[in-house]
């Protein structure tokens, strides 16, 4: 007969069963006690279900290629890797978690799709729930109890009201196989939870065997203290220490070793039978009293000051350290005696020093302070001078500005010009021909071809420079007073990098916008358009050769979290890693004395940071150009920092 049918017939499960609802009534809320062992068990118990759902998945498709009969193992064979690694990572609760809720909503999601209520593997979750209070506790076994009763009787509910229509159960046959397969998967994993029930009762078992071997060990050590005694006067004799042994109702010394002869300078066989008071040690007897009292108090002393007089009449300071103990069968006290004169003497001319040390530490803290004055001063200097620094990179991209509004305005307004002169000249000619009678309907359609061309010429001429000089003064208004307001981003954005234009010829550097209209911002446009043009003049300096390439910009809009995020990227040569994290910092460039002044991004991250109130990173890789991620509130700041 296998040996699971003995056990079960031999009533070892009954017995597993009792001992398992008493562990599960214990109080603990998480794997037990035994790490290694139930770390052993619980591979175990996946690897037979994963190899168990495996097996079944395999044959189900094999004879009828169904896969809605196999959702739930091979979900099931899915968690298996996943508890296993996190268990091989030392995360056993975490582990045990993952792979008794996968379960649970295998089963779950198995039932929906065939059998509803009726689905064999719902038999599966009594055993499940056994096998989370074993390794999670009973609140999880609880927890799981309630989420199976509560499916259960969402499931009832649907297969009675038809709120949703699982597929039909499958065959006898088919049923009895799916049956047979979940009962014989849950009587191997409660086979595998009760042996190890048991291994743990046979290690408590043998835990109290230890524990009675110990109290044996114990009572013999307690038969030996008297040996032990002896041998502790031994080593108090060894010992460097003065130590000495007086009797506690009288006073009277029992017993001195060599190392108080030598510091109190008396041998062993003038003091014993005497008393401190009667040897003379005492320099002042409120100090013995001192002694008494605490020593009465506490029933032992540790580090008591008292003054000596030896018996050359020298005094010496010493620390006292008192023990009651039974010496034979004679309440005594044992003393250990440190002479702390020399120590104490150097303590007091420390204070001394100390005292002195005060004067010149006083001394140096003014120097010090009239030194941080000064340093307080050039710091504000500096302060100022890069305060007129950074106005001075904002005046100078208004600069930039300026030029590139009136280098693209030069082209509309000649366009016009141009267009007016040939019209006018057009029309001199027009008037000439009437005036002499020699006016042919042909010259007639031509001059009115000319005027229509020319007039749309203009036009068109005149709106492009009407729109250039609207985002000019928007931008220039923005930049100069710093206006909080409402504005749309990709609009501003547009209005900004109009401007820019000039920059881009003869450099082979194209500027893509994509931007959804409609993102609105509460800010400060003029410092955003700055930033974007730092951004976009920092690119066109740094990032590209003679190759060119392209610079994007591109918004993403969180209205949930009210943030949006302005990127700015190139696909040129990128920032050395050890440039990287330095490039915000002021007058940082690699283009010194060639077009670079290290205050852009510099600037930019203020604006940014202190003005926008939103935040600036960085990612760059050699060769493979470089973005810059600016993270900014829909609602800026009002106070500018």
């Amino acid at each position: 007969m296998p040996p699971f049918a003995q056990s079960f017939l031999s009533g070892r499960w009954f017995s597993a069963i009792g001992g398992l609802a008493t562990q599960l009534g214990q109080p603990h809320d998480g794997v037990g006690a035994n790490p290694e062992d139930l770390t052993l068990f619980f591979n175990r118990l996946v690897r037979i279900s994963t190899a168990g759902c495996l097996m079944y998945s395999f044959a189900m498709l094999a004879f009828s290629n169904d896969w809605n009969r196999v959702v739930a193992t091979i979900l099931i064979s899915a968690v298996g890797p996943i508890s296993l690694l996190l268990s091989r990572q030392r995360r056993l609760p975490m582990a045990c978690s993952v792979y008794i809720w996968g379960i649970f909503g295998a089963i779950a999601l198995q039932s929906a799709i065939r059998g509803g209520v009726l689905n064999p593997g719902l038999q599966l979750i009594l055993v499940l729930i056994l096998i989370a209070g074993w390794l999670l506790g009973k609140r999880q076994a609880l927890w799981l109890w309630l989420a199976s009763m509560g499916w259960l009787v969402i499931l009832t509910l649907a297969a009675v009201n038809t709120w949703w229509t699982p597929l039909p159960a499958v065959g006898p046959i088919g049923y009895l196989l799916a049956l047979s397969t979940v009962w014989l998967i849950g009587f191997l994993c409660m086979q595998l939870v009760f042996n190890s029930y048991q291994n743990h009762a046979s290690q408590i078992e043998a835990l109290n065997r230890s524990l009675r071997e110990q109290i044996a060990t114990l009572d013999r050590q307690q038969l030996n203290m008297q040996q032990a005694e002896r041998r502790v006067m031994q080593i108090l004799n060894a010992s460097p220490l003065p130590i000495s042994v007086a009797d506690r109702a009288g006073g009277s010394y029992l017993n001195v070793n060599p190392a108080w002869e030598r510091d109190f300078g008396y041998d062993k066989e003038s003091v014993l039978g005497k008393t401190s008071i009667d040897l003379g040690f005492w320099k002042d007897m409120q100090q013995r009293q001192a002694w008494i009292d605490r020593f009465a108090a506490d029933g032992r002393i540790s580090g008591h000051e008292v003054t000596f007089r030896m018996q050359d009449g020298a005094e010496r300071i010493f620390w006292l350290s008192s023990e009651r103990f039974l010496y034979g069968e004679q309440d005594c006290v044992l003393t250990m005696s440190v002479d702390v004169t020399d120590r104490i003497q150097m303590e007091r001319d420390l204070k001394d020093l100390n005292a002195t040390l005060e004067l010149r530490v006083s001394t140096r803290t003014l120097e010090l302070d009239e030194t941080n004055a000064h340093l307080r001063q050039a710091m504000e200097s500096l302060q100022q001078t890069q305060h007129e620094l950074i106005q001075s990179e904002k005046l100078a991209a208004l600069g930039s500005l300026v030029a590139g509004v009136a280098h693209e305005l030069n082209t509309p307004l000649g366009n016009a010009l141009l267009s007016a002169s040939t019209l006018s000249d057009r029309v001199q000619n027009m008037s000439n021909a009437l005036s002499s009678g020699a006016v042919k309907k042909s010259s007639l359609n031509t001059f009115l071809v000319d005027m229509a061309q020319g007039a749309d010429l203009t036009q068109r001429s005149l709106q492009r420079a009407v729109e250039l000089i609207s985002s000019f003064k928007q931008v220039a208004v923005d930049q100069a007073s710093e206006r909080h307001r409402t504005f749309d981003l990709a609009q501003t954005v547009k209005e900004v990098t109009d401007t820019l234009r000039l920059n881009f010829k003869n450099q082979h550097v194209q500027l893509l916008i994509s931007i959804a209209p409609g993102i609105s911002l509460k800010s400060f446009p003029g410092p955003l358009g700055q930033v974007v043009m730092n951004l976009v003049n920092n690119a066109l300096l740094h990032a590209f050769d003679s190759r060119g390439g392209t610079i994007h910009i591109d918004a993403t809009h969180w209205p949930a979290e009210s943030l949006v995020q302005l990127c700015v990227r190139d696909d040129g040569v990128g920032i050395a890693e050890e440039n990287v994290a330095l490039i915000f910092n002021p007058f940082f460039t690699t283009r010194l004395g060639r077009g670079g002044s290290g205050l852009g991004l510099a600037v930019s991250h203020r604006i940014i940071t202190k003005i926008l109130g939103g935040k600036i990173q960085v990612v760059s890789e050699l060769g493979k150009g470089t973005r810059f991620d600016i993270t900014l509130p829909l609602t800026a700041p009002q106070a500018i920092a």
